[in-house]
């Protein structure tokens, strides 16, 4: 988070816990009240709209979008450090709604393409390679690291129709992140410098993990925009780690800028400079619309995306960055990674996740409530009637 934003926030933090510490020690019950304004009435989302096969489509369609005729149509989505595709690698990376072979020539440019050969179709990366050319394993065609077509076997064959490049996708590279998609700033806004400040251009990807939970995409954006489960559910995990309920969110965009109070908060001198570690006092995060939450833990930064497989299952990756300069510290990634993905996200985020669609699918409620406390729900749902615009 660019330091600004983050030492305002931070401000605004202290002020609530203390305010809060005030009215507990005088033994006045807190309320929503010590987060800032009045408290709203409670927010509520219809169920159907985590359980209903058409609404989920059309959110794919309106939202997400993908390839249409060999064009990508849609916002844009992380795939990849920049440092997993080093120079001559050509890397295939497969996302929902599209299958990409990302190359990074001798100039240093990236670039993409569908991996698929302009025969046939046939996909042409399987896994991580440093070839010289693309060569179809069915029938031979062959294509240089541009994705030009530059050999046919018997061409004669074609009637002069073998020059079928590579459909180009569009890659761009920025902050540290491979994203699929153009315009990157243009679509980041106002959180554009705070992604910037988190050295991502500065880190590897450590590890990463792709999973398909059975609940609805937005349940699991929403358990990232929501701390007010921290003292139960992450009871046992991270929850030592934070002040409970002690959160600030506001919109950008259609994105979320939010930070949440580490305990380290209150042993915090009262004038905050620069060589003070802004991430040990506060956690940023970002939901970064529709479907990618970023969590800037005190030295690591996770990069979450969803996407939507059906009304209740949904694809799930994590990419880990931590700084290049530390990658020989094993031991302690490892242990990061079996905290923060292994239990926080797998086993009770996650988890709690399946566990509400399973309610929503049984035809247990109407709907779901959100109080002050989850406020930054409103937001989201905001963007997302936005992106859907009127009813067909």
């Amino acid at each position: 988070m660019e330091r600004a934003n983050h030492q305002r926030l931070i401000e605004r933090l202290r002020l609530i816990d203390r305010t809060r510490s005030e009215l507990v020690g005088a033994s006045r019950p807190p309320d929503a009240s010590a987060q800032g304004p009045a408290a709203r009435p409670a927010f509520r989302v219809a169920a159907e709209r985590y359980r209903s096969a058409a609404h989920c489509e059309r959110e794919r369609e309106r939202l997400f979008g993908g390839l249409r005729g060999g064009t990508w149509v849609g916002p844009p989505r992380p795939i990849a450090g920049s440092a997993s595709i080093a120079a001559g690698a050509c890397v295939p990376i497969d996302v929902p709604g599209a299958s990409l072979i990302v190359t990074r020539g001798a100039d240093g440019a990236i670039r993409g393409f569908a991996n698929a050969c302009r025969h046939r179709a046939t996909r042409l990366v399987d896994a991580p390679c440093s070839p010289k050319a693309l060569v179809c394993p069915y029938h031979g065609w062959t294509y240089d690291l541009r994705g030009a077509l530059i050999h046919v076997p018997h061409a004669e064959a074609f009637a002069g129709d073998d020059r079928r490049d590579l459909v180009a996708l569009p890659v761009t590279e920025r902050h540290g992140v491979v994203w699929l998609g153009a315009d990157i700033a243009g679509y980041l806004g106002g959180v554009d410098g705070d992604l910037a400040a988190l050295g991502l251009d500065r880190s590897i990807v450590w590890r990463s993990r792709q999973a398909t939970p059975r609940c609805n995409w937005k349940l699991i954006m929403e358990a990232f925009l929501d701390v007010y489960h921290l003292r139960v559910l992450h009871r046992d995990s991270v929850y030592r780690f934070f002040l409970d309920a002690t959160t600030l969110a506001e919109p950008v965009g259609p994105h979320v800028r939010a930070v949440t109070a580490r305990r380290g908060l209150r042993a915090a001198p009262d004038e905050l400079d620069a060589t003070t570690d802004l991430r040990v006092l506060a956690t940023p995060s970002y939901a970064v619309f529709p479907a990618t939450t970023v969590v800037a833990h005190p030295d690591f930064t996770s990069v979450l995306t969803v996407y939507p497989l059906a009304a209740d299952q949904t694809h799930y990756e994590h990419l880990m960055f931590v700084p290049a300069e530390r990658a020989g510290e094993t031991e302690h990634w490892d242990k990061s990674w079996a905290l923060i993905e292994d239990t926080v996200f797998q086993r009770e985020d996650l988890w709690v996740c399946e566990q509400v669609q399973r309610g929503l699918t049984a035809g247990t409620t109407d709907e779901l409530l959100f109080g002050e406390l989850e406020s930054a729900v409103r937001w989201f749902h905001a963007a997302i009637d936005a992106g859907l615009g009127s009813e067909p």
